[in-house]
């Protein structure tokens, strides 16, 4: 079956892989876990570049195909045709590392603050851990990863989920979330709907910010204060 949904090409630097019309992007993102996991040692570090081709790919579904192969291959780049979603990524995470450097405690600072939920990846490859979640998190339902989370799908009002490391989620969070659980003060929050009850990292959490308007968004840490700001607009 997974054969008739995504095909692998081996290229000079990495692979081609080529995904059939008709599949919704569940089916997809499911094909490319196992051909990913039973190809890895084909792989080797990992260091490669994988190029999707396939029609009408939105940009929602890149961000969801991005988590499968860097949750698997952390050290490979992601490409789109000429279009390399993760330079993009990568350029963003650069330019909020450095917000976080130079931004002050003051009025200006940008604080604004149904399927079940299925674990259909947890992987411990190289330094990057992460457990990969698809579906959503009800009310009253509390989930937790002892490392990284990335959750394809919805936090609903009422639900939980924590991690050790970072969380993303693509998605809505709606409930609460809690990042850096282990004491990492360097640890963040990303959510492509931020409207959540509340959210904490590393200890330190904030629930009386508006967190209206939603959008994508990210939330950190910075001498023991969460700030919030938007993320990922331009993809």
């Amino acid at each position: 079956m997974d054969d008739e949904i995504i095909k692998l090409k081996g290229t000079g630097d990495g692979i081609k892989i080529y995904l059939a019309s008709g599949f919704s992007i569940t089916e997809i993102t499911h094909a490319l876990y196992t051909k990913l996991d039973e190809y890895r040692k084909f792989f080797g570090s990992g260091k490669c570049s994988i190029y999707f081709i396939g029609e009408n790919i939105s940009d929602t579904d890149k961000l969801r195909l991005e988590a499968v192969s860097k949750a698997m291959l952390p050290e490979a780049t992601v490409n789109y045709g000429e279009k390399t979603i993760l330079k993009k990524l990568e350029s963003l995470l650069e330019k909020s590392a450095e917000k976080q450097k130079t931004a002050k405690k003051d009025d200006e600072a940008p604080r604004q603050a149904p399927e079940d939920l299925e674990e259909v990846i947890a992987t411990n490859f190289k330094s990057s851990r992460a457990r990969f979640f698809e579906g959503a998190v009800k009310p009253g339902r509390r989930v937790e990863s002892d490392s990284h989370m990335v959750l394809v799908g919805d936090v609903l009002e009422g639900g939980e989920v924590c991690a050790s490391g970072n969380i993303v989620i693509f998605g809505r969070l709606l409930g609460s979330a809690h990042a850096g659980t282990g004491g990492s003060k360097n640890a963040y929050i990303i959510a492509l709907d931020f409207m959540p009850q509340g959210v904490a990292i590393a200890g330190t959490g904030v629930t009386e910010v508006d967190f209206k308007g939603g959008g994508a968004k990210k939330a950190y840490l910075i001498n023991n204060e969460i700030f919030i700001e938007e993320f990922l607009l331009n993809i």
